[in-house]
């Protein structure tokens, strides 16, 4: 066989093994997207920056409190009047990432403390996080926080 004909058939084996290859970049890129949303989220929590929270969170958010109460993506923003920047110190210890197409859910284990009225105040916080991929945005639709006993 001459050595073109033989080129171009390792050309195109090489070709074909590539199109065969599962599309994981996908889920890569979901992934490091999502964990770069939560890193934003953690700082504008942090610095009580409603202008960042309010991009993040879809207008039709509902936010579960640790005590059962839910809030609406407004109600959060107006929350964050009462809100000091700076005044609570959060860090993510772990983050789990599932995607499910356009949805992904994050499981976030967190390590926040403040003052409070004058008092210290440190705890775990175990949050799972719904985002959504809505016209090419991700946004958090959802999110449920329980506090880890100590």
């Amino acid at each position: 066989m001459n050595s073109s004909v033989v080129r171009s058939w390792h050309l195109l084996l090489c070709l074909a093994q590539l199109l065969c290859l599962p599309p994981v970049s996908a889920a890569e890129d979901t992934t490091q997207t999502i964990t770069r949303l939560e890193t934003e989220l953690n700082e504008a929590l942090i610095a009580c920056d409603a202008k960042v929270l309010g991009r993040l969170w879809a207008p039709d958010m509902t936010f579960v409190f640790p005590n059962g109460s839910a809030e609406t993506q407004s109600q959060r923003l107006e929350g964050l009047a009462q809100c000091t920047p700076g005044a609570q110190k959060s860090t993510i210890e772990s983050l789990s990432i599932t995607g499910f197409g356009e949805t992904t859910v994050a499981l976030v284990l967190s390590d926040w403390s403040a003052t409070i009225n004058g008092k210290p105040f440190a705890a775990k916080f175990r949050a799972t996080h719904v985002w959504a991929k809505r016209a090419g945005n991700w946004a958090l639709v959802a999110a449920h926080v329980s506090q880890l006993k100590q």
